[in-house]
């Protein structure tokens, strides 16, 4: 039995996100990462969709953030 693909899927913007990490927390999947600018967790971190097939599309990670960095976008 193969999984349904999400209708949509989070496209994250880097200029606004913070790397605040809530949507990354609130991802039932764990397909969401927090990804540093430089080596060794040093710089500006941000948000990044890591696994897009194990993506759900159940939108927690753009309900959650405070930024609007998150957009749903159809696949």
């Amino acid at each position: 039995m193969t999984t349904p693909k999400p209708v949509a899927l989070p496209e994250i913007d880097p200029d606004q996100c913070t790397g605040c990490g809530r949507c990354v927390a609130a991802c039932p999947p764990h397909v969401l990462w927090l990804e540093a600018e430089r080596p060794n967790g040093w710089g500006k971190k941000r948000a990044v969709l890591h696994d897009e097939e194990g993506c759900t599309g159940c939108a927690k990670c753009y309900a959650v953030c405070p930024f609007d960095a998150i957009r749903m976008v159809k696949g």
